[in-house]
């Protein structure tokens, strides 16, 4: 039958379907729907895994956007992993995510909310250190503190003991008694010519009761007391002299004995002992001072005969 346009056309009766298409055109069009489908990516579980399809679908590599972000490969791997324990405290890794994503076109304030809401990390709350324990290790221990103050104390026990001259060891006792005088030579009662001759140098008796005058002829140190109460413990200097309150029995304690000058009155005594010589309670008594021994005003003695000669005989004369 042909229509207005002189067009033949088949004739389908009324209340019939229209015949379906054929076979291979149904498996094309459903071919092309499962293509497109594949080709529509499925909507991203995680923040890593929209990452990773945002970086893909723009063409990049982990090597490009790391070197946009600054950021190294391995720590955008761990995003896209989800692998959020390996990644870094919450500050630096919302910072990670908001420069990948504003590399790969998302949005990043919403790639690190989301993010954030992922790997439930918190922000890091400041801890309050205590330094009480600091503070207890910067003290010593109390046997160090009790160890440390016994020192101490014994060393300033064995410097007063020094001054004191404890430690040094006692000199000698000191004859008091006088050492007799050397025999003059007597005349021979043969001889009536011979008399005694008087020594010049003989100087009369001193008196006891003079004071005593110590004058240092270099500096020495020195310690008088009489057994109850110190007059003087210390040093003197080279010509420092010092007198000696009458009345009292005072002792002299120095470890250079050689180094004084000591007059009873205006009588000079011999030395009290050598230049480094030790005394210790040594009286300094008038008479005992007067006592000890004297170094001069001896009497020549007789000269020996000469050897082969015999001494002559009592009532002749030398000749000379």
């Amino acid at each position: 039958m042909d229509d207005a346009n002189g067009i033949p056309h088949e004739d389908v009766p009324q209340g019939e379907d229209k015949p379906a298409a054929p076979p291979s055109r149904r498996r094309g069009a459903s071919a092309s729907a499962e293509s497109a489908d594949a080709a529509t990516p499925s909507p991203a579980r995680t923040i890593g895994e929209a990452l990773r399809q945002a970086r893909e679908a723009a063409g990049l590599t982990l090597a490009q956007v790391a070197e946009r972000t600054k950021v190294r490969p391995g720590i955008l791997s761990e995003i896209e992993a989800d692998d959020h324990d390996k990644l870094p405290a919450l500050t630096y890794s919302l910072g990670f995510v908001k420069a990948y994503a504003r590399t790969v076109g998302l949005d990043p304030a919403e790639a690190a909310e989301r993010y954030r809401v992922e790997s439930q990390k918190g922000d890091p709350v400041p801890t309050m250190v205590d330094l009480l324990p600091l503070e207890e290790k910067r003290l010593p221990s109390p046997a160090l503190v009790a160890g440390s103050v016994a020192l101490l104390l014994l060393l300033l026990g064995a410097f007063w003991a020094w001054g004191a001259g404890w430690l040094t060891p006692a000199a000698p006792p000191v004859p008091e008694t006088p050492v007799a005088m050397a025999e003059a030579a007597t005349p021979s009662d043969e001889d009536p010519s011979a008399t005694p001759v008087a020594d010049p140098a003989a100087a009369p008796p001193a008196d006891p009761a003079a004071a005593v005058t110590l004058t240092a002829k270099e500096e020495v140190w020195l310690r008088i007391s009489d057994g109850q109460e110190t007059l003087f413990m210390g040093t003197m200097s080279k010509g420092q002299t010092m007198t000696l309150p009458q009345g009292r029995a005072w002792t002299l304690r120095t470890g250079r004995a050689g180094a004084l000058d000591v007059k009873v009155g205006a009588t000079a005594i011999p030395p009290l002992g050598g230049p480094a010589e030790q005394v210790r309670n040594l009286s300094l008594k008038p008479a005992d001072l007067l006592a000890r021994p004297a170094t001069g005003g001896l009497a020549p003695a007789t000269p020996a005969p000469a050897p082969g000669l015999a001494p002559p005989a009592a009532g002749i004369r030398p000749v000379g």
